[in-house]
């Protein structure tokens, strides 16, 4: 089977358009990331999926998930025993994710309705897939249509979005390619890789290209706030055994994890890096140096993310 798909970093604005209800006028931001995922095997029905996530590696790796499943046990809303949805989004989970990322969830939509959430995530999201189905996929007409549900809910709205591409993954079982834009404390990098089988007869395990890809931006991630928070405990904004300098340290765990992870993949495929393979341990010294120069306070966190 191949894949196909981008993952996008979305944030909704909804906002009220009268303003003489001052403070009390509709203001929402809503974040979040969205990835988009067709599965078919041969002549049978294409089944579609979103994925909506509030982590770009957390949707990632989930999709990797499916993926997985979907080569293994066939089309999915036709079984006769239903997916568990939540055993498959527990197994995606690290433990340092369960421990530490307090803001994870996790939200599926098929054809527009909601089949599985984890987590809290806001039900705009519902309601903006839900118009996207009806839309087949025209993102403006379906913004028009959330618009028009919140006049009939009597508020007047304005919802914008701004959308980036933060991945695009084109994999088959004889060569695939993942592409990522990666944002840096002070500047925004791309890189790829590309993965062949190292045996003509051999070939690629989809679901790991993929995770891989999820591996090298949860990486990133956990690389920009370790900089950032090695800083904080250098200026005394957080302190030496606090719960942020022991997430700290179990961060640089979950990033050996990673690596091996990713050096695995390495072990199975010709990969090829363009430009080269991010350094993590670089962008930590990076992060700590833009730090040094900022002035910090208590409620820097990880703005990557956001």
């Amino acid at each position: 089977m191949n894949i196909d798909t981008s993952l996008l970093r979305e944030k909704f604005l909804i906002q009220e358009k009268t303003t003489h209800q001052g403070d009390n006028a509709l203001k929402i931001n809503c974040p979040s990331t969205r990835m988009p995922i067709n599965l078919q095997s041969g002549a049978l029905p294409k089944e579609t999926y979103i994925i909506r996530s509030y982590n770009m590696h957390s949707g990632t790796r989930m999709v990797a998930k499916i993926i997985h499943d979907y080569e293994k046990n066939g089309p999915i809303m036709s079984r006769a025993i239903a997916l568990d949805w939540a055993e498959l989004w527990d197994t995606s989970l690290s433990t340092y994710e369960r421990r530490h990322n307090k803001n994870r969830w996790i939200a599926i939509y098929n054809k527009g309705t909601l089949i599985f959430s984890a987590g809290d995530h806001h039900s705009f999201l519902d309601v903006i897939e839900k118009c996207d189905a009806l839309n087949n996929g025209d993102y403006e007409k379906s913004i028009k249509m959330a618009e028009k549900a919140f006049l009939q809910a009597g508020k007047d709205t304005k919802i914008t979005c701004d959308s980036t591409v933060a991945l695009v993954s084109i994999l088959g079982k004889k060569d695939g390619r993942c592409s990522m834009v990666l944002r840096g404390p002070s500047k925004t990098t791309t890189f790829n890789y590309s993965l062949k089988p190292l045996d003509k007869t051999e070939q690629i395990n989809v679901p790991q290209g993929l995770s891989t890809a999820a591996d090298f931006l949860e990486g990133v991630q956990l690389a920009y706030m370790i900089g950032l928070n090695t800083e904080k405990l250098n200026k005394g904004i957080i302190l030496k055994y606090s719960d942020e300098e022991k997430q700290m340290v179990k961060a640089r765990e979950r990033l050996k994890e990673l690596e091996a992870q990713i050096d695995s993949m390495e072990s199975r495929y010709k990969v090829r890096y363009r430009p080269e393979r991010p350094n993590f341990e670089i962008l930590i010294a990076e992060t700590e140096k833009y730090a040094k120069d900022t002035m910090l306070t208590d409620d820097d966190n990880e703005s990557y993310i956001d």
